[in-house]
């Protein structure tokens, strides 16, 4: 059979420029933090190598990107967003040849490179200060996800899909997400947080609520190299301690004691630990209430009180930052129905979190305004819009285009609203449809019965 060279060459050069075209015009605002260059040097450094494939590891990753920031948060409405249509199954292949150890990689380098450009910004008194909280997140009611992550459980029964728990560490100026741990439900968040310390630097200073709190997790955190500042725990009696110094007004250094169950399972325990505890009255669902927080910085006039109350009170931004990776970038029900799946796209969220909080972050050092005033929702509209008008532009218009898209996020401010308490209820009641308590599957196989059987009876 005789090869048409001239059509192979053709259909070659062809499939280059839509590859050239596709690369160059996915969330364009995003490709001067994060090159395409950067991307195949991680993906061929690991060992990986693809072939000229329409679907290239730049194009892949900067799609599961778009998914994320786009309206409808699914893989095709991406697609569609730079005019492009493409079968579900190429795209999910292509999902599936990326490593998860690319994004693992992309993750560190961002980190990296926003640490480099705003390193002022990150230390306080020598200490990166990372707040970690833990959450849930909901995907497909798949078999293989059911085993892996299991179902959470209640009186009224398991939940109706699978649910895997995680915990992520931000760092709280800038706001950006140092690093995520997920594992099954039933998984405790203190097993994963233990997960993530042995990623965190020695002076690191951690900010955490209750459930971060107790004196064996304190000496699991000093053997780290690592600083604390946590709400006391709920069981921990204050006025009990015995006192060791006296630093101001409610603000006291004790020994803190260490339980005899938790020193028999872990010999190496001591006794006790000296703690620095600082009494403050904080806002808790609209009502003002006293409590006492727990640190490891002992020196009164190196770490003033004021400043460790204010950095506490900072720890309730978290809510806000894992609501922006829930619930504005689709990360609340994820779609991927393989657990490698999962992985990758938790990291495509997160991916997305910290490339539109770095721009907010030039936006608002080029044009002097604060990083938390700026609004996100806005960030993300003005990139896609700009990320398309960039595509279409001459080359020596996208610096320009890029320079306006900074000033248009830093102009996009919210108003500071102190005090601000809204009860968390729902106004406009929802469609009152039933509830599917059994799979997709299972309700097909009944219902194509039952018509079957009718139709039968009909023509009887």
């Amino acid at each position: 059979m005789r090869v048409n060279k001239y059509n192979i060459g053709k259909r070659r050069k062809k499939l280059k420029a839509l590859r050239k075209e596709l690369e160059s015009t996915q969330l364009k605002a995003f490709h001067k933090m994060l090159p395409a260059r950067r991307i195949r040097q991680i993906y061929k450094g690991n060992g990986d190598c693809f072939r000229n494939r329409l679907l290239t590891p730049p194009v892949t990753v900067f799609h599961m990107l778009n998914a994320a920031i786009s309206r409808e948060k699914s893989f095709q409405s991406a697609w569609h967003n730079i005019g492009q249509t493409g079968r579900s199954d190429r795209l999910a292949r292509a999902r599936q040849r990326l490593p998860l150890n690319l994004w693992q990689e992309l993750h560190e380098w961002s980190i990296k490179q926003i640490g480099d450009e705003f390193k002022p910004e990150i230390y306080w008194r020598g200490h990166r200060v990372i707040g970690v909280d833990g959450t849930g997140v909901s995907m497909s009611d798949e078999p293989e996800l059911t085993k892996v992550f299991g179902k959470s459980g209640s009186k009224h029964g398991a939940s109706r899909f699978p649910i895997a728990r995680v915990v992520f560490t931000f760092l709280l100026n800038p706001l950006i997400a140092l690093g995520h741990k997920i594992g099954p439900y039933k998984t405790s968040e203190n097993a994963l947080f233990s997960e993530l310390l042995k990623s965190l630097q020695a002076g690191d200073l951690i900010i955490g609520d209750r459930r971060y709190a107790g004196a064996p997790r304190y000496v699991e955190y000093q053997r780290a190299g690592l600083e604390f500042i946590t709400r006391a725990h709920h069981r921990l009696k204050v006025e009990l301690l015995k006192v060791i110094q006296v630093l101001g007004k409610n603000d006291l250094v004790v020994e803190l004691p260490i339980s005899p169950t938790y020193r028999r399972k872990d010999p190496t325990l001591p006794k006790s630990i000296p703690v620095r505890v600082i009494k403050t009255r904080i806002k808790i669902r609209g009502k003002k209430t006293s409590i006492w927080l727990v640190t490891s910085l002992p020196d009164g006039r190196k770490y003033p009180a004021a400043e460790i109350k204010l950095w506490y009170k900072r720890r309730w931004k978290l809510e806000g930052l894992m609501e922006e990776i829930k619930i504005s970038l689709g990360a609340d029900i994820l779609r991927s129905k393989k657990e490698a799946g999962i992985y990758k796209e938790l990291y495509s969220r997160v991916m997305a979190f910290n490339l539109t909080h770095w721009l907010i972050m030039k936006a608002g050092r080029k044009h002097h305004k604060a990083q938390e005033r700026i609004s996100v929702s806005a960030t993300i509209r003005l990139t896609i819009v700009y990320s398309l008008k960039m595509s279409t532009a001459p080359d020596g218009q996208i610096p320009l285009l890029y320079e306006e898209l900074l000033e248009k996020i830093a102009d996009s401010t919210v108003s500071s609203r102190p005090g601000r308490s809204e009860p968390r209820m729902k106004k406009r009641d929802q469609k009152h449809y039933s509830i599917l308590k059994i799979s997709r599957a299972e309700w097909r196989a009944i219902n194509e019965k039952s018509e079957y059987v009718t139709k039968v009876k009909i023509r009887a």
